[in-house]
């Protein structure tokens, strides 16, 4: 029994990181919710930190012209994720 729930912890990895991979290599767009949860900082300080431009800017999703909420490129997090430290917005 332990070694079928094993198998299907491996399969579930290998498929979390497939997926990983995917999202990253397509630049998915990364809501705002779950950009706190892989940065691991609230909100207000990744707001001060777009502000003072060590962070990512979000992008404006839009629905026919009316801004309805706002996501990040996942590689523009990966990036910032990488080195937090020294990160600064490309203009």
């Amino acid at each position: 029994m332990n070694e079928i729930t094993e198998g299907k912890s491996i399969k579930a990895d290998f498929e979390a990181q497939v997926i990983a991979a995917l999202m990253i290599q397509s630049n998915t767009l990364i809501p705002f919710k779950l950009a706190i949860r892989l940065c691991g900082i609230p909100r207000q300080e990744i707001m001060r930190r777009i502000m003072r431009g060590t962070f990512p800017k979000p992008r404006k999703l839009s629905r026919r012209g009316k801004p309805i909420r706002e996501a990040f490129y996942l590689n523009d997090l990966h990036e910032w994720i990488k080195n937090p430290h020294t990160y600064q917005q490309s203009h």
